[in-house]
């Protein structure tokens, strides 16, 4: 196969915008993985795509901006009068818990959200109890009914002699 009239046949254009069978795709995919100079070209191809729609890139106007910050500050007004009934001690908002895991990240946990786990593992917990609870019960009563519908032996009495 030769990868230049491969290149030039457009199949990495057509790819970038979406106008590729699943079949071409997943023989594109083979292959970048196979030649190393077709994966540079997907790159630069993408390169290509990005500096052309960024230099026919048409700017909104200014007023469309003035409206859309006009209209940010307005809904925040309008928030801070909602939230103007309460004390200053008082926070209308959720309570995060922030922790830092080893790889330091940081990640933010509602504290609701917190309370539904806690309830959650609790729940199961019970749930696995019952579980087992009920299937111990339930092997005592299989026993006994076993015990009940098989036939015992009959016993032999030995006779009576006077």
């Amino acid at each position: 196969m030769n990868i230049s009239d491969y290149i030039e046949s457009g199949i990495i254009e057509r790819y970038l915008l979406g106008l590729t069978s699943p079949e071409q795709e997943e023989e594109l995919f083979r292959l970048r993985e196979i030649y190393p100079l077709l994966e540079l070209e997907v790159n630069a191809a993408e390169l290509r795509f990005e500096s052309k729609l960024l230099e026919e890139a048409v700017m909104p106007p200014l007023v469309l901006r003035h409206n859309l910050l006009q209209r940010i500050k307005e809904e925040k007004g309008q928030q801070q009068r909602s939230w103007g009934n309460y004390n200053e001690h008082t926070n209308p908002g959720p309570t995060y818990i922030h922790l830092e895991p080893f790889w330091n990240r940081r990640i933010t946990v509602s504290m609701w959200w917190r309370c539904a786990f806690i309830a959650m593992v609790v729940l199961t917990m019970a749930l696995a109890a019952s579980t087992w609870y009920f299937f111990r019960r339930t092997e005592q009563l299989e026993n006994v009914l076993l015990r009940l519908t098989i036939p015992q032996p009959a016993q032999t009495l030995a006779p009576v002699t006077h």
